[in-house]
């Protein structure tokens, strides 16, 4: 009782103020991908350096401050380990959960996330692959282009959504600026890509973005097995169909 008479007379009030919530980290699901189990001691020994498990061990606690502080200091942050892995995949892969916030930090600092493991994965395949629509904003927000292409398949961002048939990432992709005909890993466009895999979706999407007809060929697609007209795909058709004969 005195105490609080005493912070009275002082002009204190005699309880605390509420102590503002906490802000949880937003996590990103690349477990369908990547695997879904918490293996941070194999994250750690993919690397025989102790620089790259000390940055590591900062990813896997969140200390954003003291990686940048590591880096300044002169660690590259691409820094391979077994098979090439970086510490952005090995963070990736074997971390969970994986928080939005450190990959964005691993991106800004300039980390490649095009950079691939043995098998072909990187991080542009995992947004391709996985359904989780946190992780485009935060690629994007960091800097990474919608036309970002992997070095040795030569698949852009946008060819690898087509190809694993994630319509709303591919849609998602032209909205950020995405060019409708930078051609694929195989000098395709990707109109071709599209319209070969019957997403008529994306298809109409890249026309509208401004993506260049060729007459026989979209004709001769249009031709191949139809979808039903009343579903999404099918009135996607229609449009695309449409377009054509107007043109």
């Amino acid at each position: 009782m005195a105490l609080a008479t005493g912070l009275a007379a002082l002009g204190f009030a005699a309880c605390s103020p509420a102590a503002a919530p906490k802000e949880e980290p937003v996590s990103i699901d690349v477990s369908a991908v990547f695997g879904a189990a918490d293996q941070r001691e194999r994250a750690q020994a993919r690397f025989a350096d102790e620089a790259s498990r000390r940055f590591l061990r900062l990813a896997e606690s969140g200390d954003l401050a003291a990686m940048t502080a590591q880096v300044r200091a002169g660690y590259a942050v691409d820094t391979p380990g077994e098979q090439g892995v970086t510490p952005l995949l090995a963070y990736v892969a074997y971390v969970r959960p994986v928080r939005a916030d450190v990959v964005a930090h691993l991106l800004a600092l300039g980390a490649d996330p095009t950079s691939t493991l043995a098998n072909g994965m990187s991080l542009l395949n995992a947004a391709a692959r996985v359904r989780d629509p946190q992780l485009l904003p935060v690629l994007l927000k960091a800097g990474v282009s919608p036309d970002a292409r992997l070095p040795v398949q030569g698949e852009t961002f946008l060819s690898l959504a087509i190809r694993e048939g994630n319509t709303d990432l591919a849609l998602a992709l032209l909205r950020a600026g995405a060019r409708a005909d930078l051609a694929t890993g195989d000098g395709s466009p990707p109109l071709q890509l599209a319209t070969g895999m019957g997403n008529w979706i994306v298809a109409d999407a890249l026309l509208r973005a401004g993506a260049r007809i060729d007459p026989t060929r979209l004709a001769h697609a249009l031709n191949l097995n139809p979808p039903a007209p009343d579903t999404p795909q099918g009135r996607a058709h229609a449009a695309v169909s449409a377009r054509l004969q107007t043109r």
